[in-house]
């Protein structure tokens, strides 16, 4: 019998089954491999595309960061200013150490900035639910807006490139100090005795006093605002009439101005109705408290405070003050904190100059006081507009200059030049009843003679446009490329004490003085122990410094003493259709001066120079007599005293014997006999604080001592077009909006038209 052995086919079939289910299993596996790795090449590209993403928008986040950096420094920008060949944004080279190691193709990544536009103004509407947490809600800005193009790549696995690009809007927002014909931080009183016109934005902080002489019209051609009431009227009357001459626009294209006198009445915040009736009046061009107009403040600065007369306390606050107060030392009981002291003008110069003793002179000695000048150094020594080094102790680097001779120095006769590098000393001849001034001058408002020192704005030009660095110029230590910046700040001294062998003065404090650490410049005496001021005179300042190749025209001359400015400024006296608006030519660049306080005098000083003690309208009409009108093109930023009622409780500092503040047009002061005479001025007035080296307000008889002229005034088209001076204290803020991401195609057709 054949025994069939079926255990080689069982053997058989199960190596069968076992390379089939191998197979399957294999096909499976391989199913899942293939399905592993396709899933994976998909996730990578997915990581890969978000490293991309997120390289493109942190190349619109350095952008954004480098934009705001050199608006910080910087005021103005021409529009061009990020084309290539120009400044563009690029991305800096920390990149390759920062992405270093990763897929992160930083080479590749671009940030590229648009057109810096001109701007425009623009209310931040408080209504406006989108504004509600935007810290420029119920103000004014000065708003560009530039477009940010970014660009983000990344390596995948397989070695391909993938990019990703992204938009922005970024927009800057300014509010600068002078973006208003007339800016006041407290009440501010316009009752002009003579006709006036003011051209421009005007704006204050506390209530508007308006009202005019009846022989006078007041006449504003552009929006009016006040954060607390419109009144019609004059804290202390001097003179106002019924309204009829007080005129607000309604339209300003084509210009209808209408007034104050509705009817047997007069429309100002007094009216229960006002919002709704100056509205259907004025069209908006008139606004007050009630209407939603809120504060304008300077950065960093705390509030102003006034003193409220009413009490017997003194709550005044001076803080707008340290603009102009010098930079004090570490552990000074007075110092303020880093961010106020970059805003100070000491702070921003690129040129100082310091009051100093002689140290081989005794106190009293015609050649005592004389000028030193310096300069600051660099974190990049080759930028004038980079921060300056601090030492260990926090405060600045100061290296001295070699000034060139005859810019700063006692006044010459003609008033148009300085001779040596000291003070020229009051002095008047007491042979003569009326004392005729021979040295300095004296000052009717102040009742004291003031001591001058004279800075030769055009001889200063002479030696910064030619850039002289030679032995007969700064002697190799000053670089006009590398160090001017536009700025010259003139500290006075705060104390009488001084180094012995340098010279140089101890900083005063404010103890005994205020109580918000305020230090103002020192009044001196003279030989005869008589209360002298010292004063800095401006001479020949029709053309300003304007050195070729800098990144920020204009000029800006700013001290913690009052100011004298002699002639036309910034301007050449020609008037001419609109010259309280529109430059005497292409070339003008913005100007401000700072002060303590400002006094204007006119062409004809040297000859009333002498005569600058005799008080008394006929006296004044006969000696101080002005023959011809000047012209100043600059910001003036003095500070004024405010009213002070009758009864008061407390006056502050102020002297109840000299109650007048005389208002914004007595805010530039006068000495002389201008009737019929005009003053333009075409830039901005700004009171940020009240004078602390002269807080005391005008006497009664004011027309003693001084009649108006005819005032010209208006806002600059150079500060209407965002041009401002060098070192224009503003409230800047930025904003990032419609960051969205955008396709290639999209991506290129921008870079097309970015500029």
């Amino acid at each position: 019998m054949k025994i069939i052995d079926n255990r080689k086919e069982n053997r058989g079939s199960a190596l069968a089954a076992v390379i089939m289910i191998a197979a399957v299993i294999g096909l499976i596996v391989a199913s899942i491999f293939e399905g592993t790795v396709t899933e994976m090449k998909v996730n990578d590209r997915y990581v890969t595309r978000i490293k991309a993403k997120t390289a493109a928008e942190t190349a619109i986040e350095y952008g954004a960061s480098d934009l705001s950096s050199r608006f910080e420094r910087r005021s103005s920008f021409p529009t061009d200013e990020l084309k290539t060949g120009k400044n563009p944004l690029t991305m800096p080279d920390t990149m390759g150490s920062f992405y270093g190691g990763t897929d992160i193709m930083w080479q590749k990544m671009a940030i590229n900035g648009g057109v810096v536009p001109p701007g425009e103004w623009v209310y931040f509407d408080p209504t406006d639910p989108a504004n509600e947490f935007d810290p420029m809600r119920g103000r004014r800005a000065y708003v560009r807006e530039i477009v940010l193009l970014g660009k983000g790549a990344a390596k995948a696995a397989n070695g391909d490139e993938i990019n990703a690009f992204a938009t922005e809007l970024f927009q800057v927002r300014d509010a600068p100090l002078f973006a208003n014909a007339i800016f006041y931080n407290a009440d501010l009183e316009i009752n002009p005795g003579v006709n006036m016109d003011i051209y421009g934005p005007v704006h204050t902080n506390g209530d508007l006093y308006v009202g005019a002489k009846s022989v006078a019209n007041l006449r504003f051609h552009d929006k009016v605002t006040t954060t607390g009431d419109v009144i019609h009227g004059e804290k202390k009357p001097v003179h106002i009439s019924d309204g009829s001459n007080v005129w607000f626009p309604s339209s300003t294209n084509p210009e209808i101005l209408r007034n104050m006198r509705d009817g047997n009445s007069i429309l100002d915040s007094s009216d229960a109705n006002f919002p709704e009736d100056a509205s259907e009046r004025w069209n908006g061009y008139l606004q007050d408290g009630e209407m939603g107009v809120g504060p304008q403040n300077v950065v960093a600065f705390d509030d102003y405070v006034a003193d409220d007369y009413a009490t017997a306390a003194n709550e005044k606050t001076n803080s707008g003050y340290a603009l102009i107060e010098p930079l004090l030392p570490t552990n000074h009981a007075d110092r303020k904190s880093d961010s106020l002291r970059e805003q100070k003008m000491a702070y921003k110069a690129g040129l100082v100059l310091k009051v100093v003793s002689d140290p081989n002179r005794s106190h009293g000695h015609d050649e005592y006081y004389t000028v030193k000048a310096y300069k600051y150094s660099r974190t990049n020594a080759d930028n004038p507009l980079s921060n300056p080094v601090l030492d260990a102790d926090g405060n600045l680097t100061l290296t001295e200059v070699t000034l060139p001779p005859n810019i700063v120095g006692d006044p010459e006769s003609d008033f148009l030049s300085v001779g040596d590098n000291v003070i020229e000393q009051y002095e008047d001849d007491d042979d003569y009843w009326w004392k005729p001034t021979e040295g300095g001058l004296y000052d009717n408002r102040e009742n004291r003679g003031v001591a001058t020192f004279g800075l030769d704005v055009g001889k200063l030009k002479q030696y910064i446009d030619a850039k002289d660095n030679t032995a007969t110029g700064f002697d190799g230590t000053y670089d006009v490329d590398k160090e001017w910046n536009g700025i010259v700040y003139v500290e006075f001294p705060t104390s009488s004490t001084r180094d012995s062998t340098s010279g140089e003065f101890d900083y005063g404090t404010s103890s005994g003085k205020n109580t918000y650490n305020i230090v103002p410049a020192v009044i001196d005496t003279d030989s005869e122990g008589e209360s002298m001021e010292l004063a800095l005179m401006v001479l020949n300042g029709k053309e300003i410094p304007d050195p070729s190749g800098m990144e920020q025209p204009g000029f800006t001359l700013a001290t913690n003493a009052p100011m004298y400015t002699v002639g036309s400024f910034n301007a050449n006296g020609v008037f001419h259709t609109n010259d309280a608006t529109a430059p005497d030519d292409n070339d003008e660049k913005p100007a401000a001066l700072i002060a303590d306080t400002i006094t204007v005098l006119s062409d004809e000083w040297d000859g009333n120079r002498r005569y600058s003690y005799l008080d008394g309208r006929s006296y004044l009409d006969d000696y101080r007599d002005v023959s011809g009108g000047i012209e100043i093109s600059a910001a003036l930023v003095s500070g004024t005293p405010n009213t002070v009622p009758s009864g008061a409780a407390h006056t502050g500092g102020a002297s109840s014997s000299r109650p007048l503040s005389l208002g914004v047009v007595n805010l530039p002061r006068f000495l002389e006999y201008w009737t019929s005479e005009t003053l333009t001025i075409r830039g901005s007035m700004v009171s940020l604080y009240e004078s602390e080296v002269r807080p005391l307000g005008a006497p009664t008889n004011f027309n003693d001592y001084y009649t108006p002229p005819i005032r010209d005034w208006g806002f600059s088209d150079l500060f209407k077009a965002g041009n401002y001076p060098p070192g224009t204290p503003l409230v800047r803020t930025y904003r990032r909006l419609m960051y969205e991401e955008m396709e290639e195609t999209s991506y290129n057709t921008a870079m097309t038209n970015l500029h």
